[in-house]
């Protein structure tokens, strides 16, 4: 599957429209909540700073604090620790953390399909995971079991595979300077910075392969927080997800995808350079807030079969010893049916 053909069309029909934000005044009485991203800015960020904009989450009583972030285990550690009172984080780390103790839990989903792929490049794609074999493949740390578990379901030995481990920080580095034949990564983040670079005739146009077609389909990311702020402050997250949800509606609307984009990039202070593809991020979104167990419910809303999907990911990866009960790792308490 090649997002560079795909997203050269959108971009060719969408008219770049912007207009003005103006965030509405703070209540006076306003509840102050601390918002930690899972990194820097990436499209599936976008409800958070629109809804702030437009005054969406003051409409709340609340007033939010967006903080970048430096990755999903910094973050379930500043929100299990108090330092934030509620995280954008991976699922399956969340999962995995809560399984040994961690008292954190998913409160609203946002990428509720992982979008996994391993990235090559188009001229020499990495199509099915039978290519795979005699190549090398560079990824973290974190995403080596299930990397490993992809190899497992589809019948290939792990010795065929030349996997090589990397900071996340290096990862995309080590295959633009060839030394890699691909990378594992999720779809909607750093490899469509590499998209945006060979649409403007910068960069190789590269190519994804799904781990969801394949076998494997993980959840993704969305809001999380400690068992604690749950039980205290259920006024302040049912807020919250109202106000995000309410902002996932305006922005699937293609006029205001670009009026988003320049929303985000301005709050979170982020260089031009990376405006393509925080919006193709946003654009590879869109098709990932829901599965086939959500359907028909509430943005934000989440399926215990899913959740249970993903004990028993970590099962099968080794990732936890025992199981647990998908319940426990979530909450949907917060979710309008607005």
């Amino acid at each position: 599957m090649t997002l560079s053909g795909l997203t050269r069309s959108i971009f060719g029909a969408a008219a770049a429209t912007l207009f003005c934000v103006v965030a509405s005044a703070q209540p006076a009485n306003a509840e102050n909540i601390s918002l930690r991203m899972a990194w820097k800015l990436t499209g599936l960020q976008l409800p958070f700073f629109w809804a702030k904009a437009k005054g969406y989450y003051s409409d709340e009583g609340l007033n939010v604090t967006i903080e970048p972030g430096a990755g999903t285990g910094k973050t379930l550690a500043l929100v299990a620790g108090g330092h934030d009172d509620v995280g954008a984080a991976d699922f399956m780390l969340t999962a995995e953390a809560a399984s040994r103790g961690m008292p954190v839990k998913g409160i609203f989903g946002l990428v509720q399909e992982g979008a996994w792929s391993v990235i090559s490049y188009a001229d020499k794609p990495i199509k099915t995971p039978q290519d795979l074999i005699g190549k090398s493949i560079a990824m973290t740390a974190d995403h080596k079991a299930l990397f490993d578990l992809l190899l497992a379901v589809n019948h290939i030995p792990q010795d065929k595979v030349k996997i090589r481990v990397t900071s996340a920080a290096t990862r995309n580095t080590v295959f633009m300077n060839g030394q890699v034949d691909g990378f594992v990564s999720i779809i909607i983040g750093t490899p469509l910075t590499l998209v945006a670079r060979a649409n403007a005739g910068k960069g190789k146009p590269v190519y994804f392969m799904p781990f969801e077609k394949f076998g494997v389909s993980p959840m993704g990311q969305g809001l999380i927080a400690t068992d604690e702020v749950i039980k205290k402050h259920p006024k302040m997250l049912a807020g919250l997800a109202k106000g995000t949800a309410r902002a996932i509606k305006d922005i699937i609307k293609p006029q205001n995808i670009d009026a988003a984009v320049d929303v985000a990039m301005k709050m979170s202070d982020t260089p031009p350079a990376q405006r393509e593809a925080i919006k193709l991020g946003w654009l590879e979104t869109v098709p990932r807030l829901r599965t086939e167990n959500d359907k028909g419910k509430p943005f934000g809303w989440m399926s215990e079969k899913d959740w249970e999907d993903c004990v028993q990911i970590l099962l099968k990866t080794k990732k936890i010893d025992k199981a647990f009960r998908a319940k426990d790792l979530y909450t949907n308490q917060f979710i309008s049916k607005d």
